[in-house]
């Protein structure tokens, strides 16, 4: 990853002379990841005509240097850090300064702003960076991969921990435990573990319910991997799932295979969606999926694009999405499937390996 070309790239498209991005206790972390390599969680990177300007605090000071290879800037709290910060900038007297205006909040530009010396215009960067991280290289999606393997494994391990009597808490955290065991950073989210007719629940996650003979489970889960998430759900049945749960979970099954075949490069999010929610409410079912087919992951666990009706945002090569639709009986049963996809030049490469069909226990 050349992040140098990153920032160069993203100054020349910013339409500003300067560009400050933030990540205040990990407020905006994957955008200074994208564009340094720096993975802690308080760090300021100001990019002008003539200089990089990387601050960080002295817990991090040597981690900077390593993962970056800038000169850093140390930032000591013998005075605020907007103060401290207003200081960098008006050394360096810019006019037009390019923000991540979505990550950082009014407070914090107000106090940076009352210390600002002369008249400084904030113009929002928020959707180059957005176009920037969508569209992922080989790099990256080595990454994806890599967290899509832990996650699998540790699935594949749970199988053989789950059975009725365990909560779904202690399920979940089995789980977990055993993506950090195959090396994983950490958990990519909250696990989603909902059985029975919790399973009707789109984010239903673990809670102190006892698993039940009978029960089917909708299982969401992913982590992270050098800073790259992964995003899968699979349903599990504890003993023969009855004909209902089979017929809907092969229309959920279906649609999810009709969208991997027929995405294209160049299609919206909103086209892309369209392809399983038509066929799902071809089979009935229209109320009964009610959230967007999917969403880019990367950095963060739901970034650009959107997989959905309002996905305006055309899905080109290289982007990494999830594809996940889902049906939802409430106070019954609901049944999802979701994979981590690339688009490629001739369409969608799968990335997950896991079988998609129920697993029983």
């Amino acid at each position: 990853m050349n992040y140098k070309e990153r920032r160069k790239r993203l100054l020349e498209e910013s339409g500003a002379d300067a560009v400050l991005l933030l990540n205040i206790e990990g407020s905006s972390r994957a955008s200074l990841i994208y564009y340094t390599g720096f993975t802690g969680t308080f760090a300021a990177l100001l990019l002008t005509r003539n200089e990089e300007i990387f601050i960080t605090d002295p817990r991090y000071t040597e981690q900077a240097k390593q993962q970056t290879g800038m000169q850093i800037t140390e930032y000591r709290a013998n005075k605020f850090f907007h103060e401290f910060l207003a200081e960098v900038i008006n050394d360096k007297r810019p006019r037009r300064i390019a923000i991540e205006k979505e990550k950082i909040t009014v407070e914090f530009m107000e106090k940076l702003s009352d210390k600002l010396s002369g008249n400084i215009e904030f113009v929002k960067v928020d959707g180059v960076i957005r176009k920037h991280r969508m569209v992922k290289d080989e790099g990256e999606v080595e990454k994806i991969k890599k967290a899509i393997e832990i996650a699998e494994k540790a699935f594949l391990d749970m199988l053989d921990f789950i059975k009725a009597g365990k909560s779904e808490k202690e399920v979940a955290a089995y789980l977990e435990y055993r993506m950090k065991v195959h090396g994983a950073e950490r958990v990519g989210f909250e696990t989603i573990l909902a059985s029975g007719s919790r399973s009707a629940l789109p984010h239903g996650v673990a809670s102190d319910k006892l698993i039940e003979e009978g029960d089917i489970i909708v299982v969401d889960f992913g982590c992270v991997y050098e800073g790259y998430h992964s995003d899968l759900t699979r349903m599990v049945a504890i003993g023969k799932p009855g004909r209902e749960v089979r017929s809907v979970h092969k229309i959920v099954f279906e649609a999810q295979a009709k969208a991997i075949k027929d995405a294209k490069p160049g299609m919206t999010g909103k086209e892309i969606d369209a392809i399983a929610r038509k066929y799902i409410e071809s089979k009935g079912y229209k109320k009964e999926f009610g959230h967007g087919l999917g969403h880019g992951v990367g950095l963060e666990i739901h970034e650009s694009p959107r997989v959905s009706t309002m996905g305006k945002e055309e899905i080109i090569e290289g982007t990494v999405f999830t594809i996940e639709p889902g049906i939802y009986l409430e106070g019954r049963f609901g049944v999802r499937i979701e994979d981590d996809v690339i688009m490629r030049k001739d369409g969608v490469e799968v990335l997950s390996t896991l079988d998609r069909e129920i697993y029983v226990i």
